[in-house]
This record gives C-alpha cells, structure tokens and sequence, in this order.
C-alpha cells in the first residue's frame, strides 16, 4: 500500500483540485463532445425508457433554486442526483455517444449529465464545465489504463465502474471542493460503482451511465456537507482496484500520473460515433457501406466478418429479436449497411429488426477472429462479400470514423446533432442551440433551459423543445 502522502486516491484529488490551463486543442475536443452529447440526450429522452422513470423519479414542474435541475425535453426539475440519472440515461439511450479507450467505456454520457445537475447550483461559467470535463475523461482513462482489459474481461461495464469516479472528479472540481473532501468524494463514490455487461442490449445498459452520473453528484454534495469516508480507497487491499480486478493484472502507476499523457489527447482518449450502435461494430459498418455502393444491385451469397478478438465480448447478439440487441449485433449491423446502403437512428427500431430483407441476409453472415488483427484493440473488421454471381468484395477499416485521427468534421458533427435533435427541435431551434453550445468555452453562464410541455400523457415520454443554452 503506498503512504498517505503519495497514496493514488491523493495524487486523484490533488489533480482534481490544482489542474489548469489545458490546451486549446483539450477545450475544443471536449465542447465538441460535450455538443455532441447534448444530441444524443435529447433524442435519448424519446426513447420507451424514458417513460418508466419519469414516472419513477420525483420530479416538480418548476425549478427550486440550487435544490433541483433540468431533466432535459420534460419540463420538469428533479433534485439533482435524479436529474443526473435521468439525463444519463438519456444521453446513452441510443448508444450513439462517444468512447474511451482504455476505458472501453461511454464518458460524456456520465460527465454532461453529471455537470448539467449541478452546473444551476453554482452559476457555472462554461469554462468551468469544459475544465471539468477534460478532468473527469482523465479518471476515465487512467483507471483503464490501470485496469483492463482485465477489468471489462471480468464483466464490468466500465461506464458505471469507471464513471462512478469520473464523475466525481469532474463534480469536485465544479463544486471547488478541497482535496480533502475530494478524496471524501471519492471514497464515497467507490462503495456505489457497479455495472454488468450481461445488461447489454437491453434498457439497464443506458442506466448505467446514469447511475454513474447519479453516484457522483450524490457523492460529492455529501462530501461538500462533510460526510467521511477511506482516505485510501483506490490502493486499500480492499479498496476499489483489488476488489474489481480480484487483485490480479494490476498496474497502479497510470494513477500516478494523471494528466502525463492528457488523456483527451491521446490517440483514442476521446471518439465520436458515426454511428448509433455498439463502437465494436463501426469499422465492420464503414467497410459495408463501401461495399454497398459498389453492389450495383448484386444478389449477396455469403458475407464473412473478419474481427479482433476482443469485439466478440461486447457483440453477444446473432438474430437480434429487438432495436437494442441489434445494436450488439454485428450480423445485423452489416446486413442493415448491405441491405439499405445507409445506417442511421432509423436503423434500431424494431419494425426494422423485423425487416424480413435484412434477416434473410443474417443467415448468410459469418463472424470469425481474423488473425491479421486477433489481439488489436479498436476493432478493425474485414468485411467479404460474395456474390451470386461469384464476384468477391472485401473491405477492411482499421480505425472507426470519429477516432481522434478521424475527427469529425464540423459539417458531420452538424448533421450528426440535427439528426438526433430533430426529433425534438425545429431547424431554427436546433440551429441556435448548436451555436450556442459552440460559444460553450467563453461562455459567462451556462443555463439548459427546458419549456414545460402539454398535452400528452404523463404516461409516456412528452414532447420535447429543448433549449440548451449558453450566454
């Protein structure tokens, strides 16, 4: 165990409250993430999941000052560890935002919603939400780096495991908590982090990052109000390293230095989806789309999906039965691309699952390890089609678009949040929303304002008309 001075549960809080002055680059990544996350929350609030806990959560129809927050497209407020839930499931709903390797993990989906409930308790500056962002994305990639693969091997889904404690990091340091209550925060937190991958491609997946965002405001107000707890729970022989990795395959030095290398600069800190399924199943879509344009109308005999190993742990879906197992569905997600040349939100309902094109074509999908990239870790995929006609198309794409290498431009960031904030906003609102969220870094306040809706049932999720602004 390492003394209390130098304890890796210290050298956390002490980066949480000192870091500053990132680079230009580090703030421009994050409010693109963060813009892009807002997107997806707000489609997210759409989705079937949204009605159960609207219904669950107490909520009132009017702000109550610091003691509640936004829940986004309702018009309704909730204490902000209920806000932080419900957002968080919102904004990874959909599984369209964005990963981290080595976290292998959804980190806007818990850091926005997190800062988003505690952002009207503080009058926040838009600065200080891009500060810490760029300090809850490093939690998450260090603890990866510490961690896996061993740790996601193990069945953790690292969006709670690992966001649990991002998210406190970030919240610490909006609330300028001191480094002793941060590490009170965060041996708080430690003892709520959970999440299994057997929930994949089902509704408990999105709530995982809500729970992550929920565990890290609650944690964090109960330390601002002096709640105690280990001052050592990172490196404790029963702390939260040990107990999550049995012990085994771990390597602390990451968390000896944090910001060396800044995680949101590093070449998969941060990456955007192009598309709204499992990341795993990106390069394998990007190479059928190629395909597809190329088909000229070909009737497909065969279709073989070459994949690293590490891709048949989260693609645990063959025939999938519904719009969320498709999403872990490699066989459906290369039929879709094949099949309608375009995959987009329209391609995970289940009136398209059913789509009998699409299931003929499953059945003449095979997925095997590869040995050109068995042991690579951001799922390359080869795609090979054979024709009726005997004519063979192969494609293979090593690195997802979206990937740090792969930015998204700022035209594809547009129309990725208009396609997501369509189902809620008019073309003039989604508009001035993603100006607004542009200008997020020099904003003087940042304010998500949510309009009360009417005339739907209670019942089912209400209409949106989101206004999430800065100024």
């Amino acid at each position: 165990m390492n003394s209390r001075s130098d304890s890796s549960t210290r050298q956390l809080a002490a980066f949480t409250v000192g870091a500053a002055n990132f680079p230009p680059l580090a703030r421009s990544r994050a409010v693109d993430a963060i813009t892009d996350c807002i997107g997806c929350m707000v489609a997210g609030t759409r989705e079937a999941l949204a009605g159960p806990l609207l219904r669950v959560l107490p909520s009132a129809d009017a702000a109550n000052g610091s003691a509640s927050a936004a829940l986004v497209g309702t018009g309704r407020f909730a204490a902000p560890p209920d806000a932080a839930l419900f957002n968080g499931t919102a904004a990874h709903a959909l599984d369209y935002d964005d990963t981290n390797h080595p976290a292998y993990a959804h980190p806007s989906a818990v850091l926005v919603p997190t800062l988003l409930a505690l952002a009207p308790g503080v009058q926040a500056r838009g600065s200080d939400l891009v500060t810490a962002y760029i300090i809850g994305l490093e939690v998450f990639g260090k603890l990866g780096r510490a961690l896996n693969v061993a740790h996601y091997k193990r069945g953790w889904h690292a969006t709670c495991t690992f966001g649990t404690l991002a998210a406190t990091a970030a919240a610490s340091r909006l609330l300028g908590l001191d480094e002793q209550r941060t590490i009170m925060a965060l041996g708080i937190a430690a003892s709520s982090a959970s999440g299994l991958r057997a929930n994949f491609g089902s509704m408990v997946k999105p709530l995982h990052a809500g729970q992550a965002a929920r565990n890290g405001v609650l944690a964090t107000l109960l330390a601002r109000e002096g709640f105690v707890a280990s001052e050592t729970v990172l490196e404790h022989r029963y702390g939260y390293c040990a107990v999550f990795n049995d012990g085994i395959d771990l390597d602390l030095e990451p968390l000896a230095a944090f910001g060396d290398p800044l995680e949101i600069l590093t070449d998969y800190g941060i990456a955007l989806k192009m598309f709204p399924s499992c990341g795993a199943t990106h390069p394998g879509i990007e190479a059928a789309l190629e395909i597809h344009r190329e088909l000229d109308g070909a009737r497909i005999r065969a279709v073989r999906a070459g994949v690293c190993e590490m891709a048949l742990a989260p693609l645990i879906y063959v025939m999938p039965n519904t719009a969320l197992e498709g999403k872990f569905s490699m066989h459906y997600c290369l039929a879709a691309a094949l099949v309608d040349g375009v995959v987009n939100l329209s391609t995970f309902t289940d009136a398209k699952v059913a789509d009998p094109r699409i299931r003929a074509l499953i059945s003449r999908i095979d997925m095997e390890v590869d040995e050109r990239v068995r042991d690579e870790s951001e799922f390359p995929t080869a795609v090979r089609v054979q024709t009726e006609s005997g004519r063979i198309l192969e494609r293979m794409v090593l690195l997802a678009i979206g990937k740090p290498d792969r930015w998204l431009t700022a035209t594809q960031l547009y129309g990725k949040f208009a396609e997501c904030a369509s189902r809620a906003l008019s073309p003039a609102q989604i508009d001035e929303v993603f100006q607004r969220l542009r200008a997020l870094d020099s904003a003087s306040i940042f304010d998500a304002r949510v309009p009360v809706s009417s005339g739907r049932s209670t019942d089912e999720p209400p209409p949106l008309a989101t206004q999430v602004a800065a100024r």
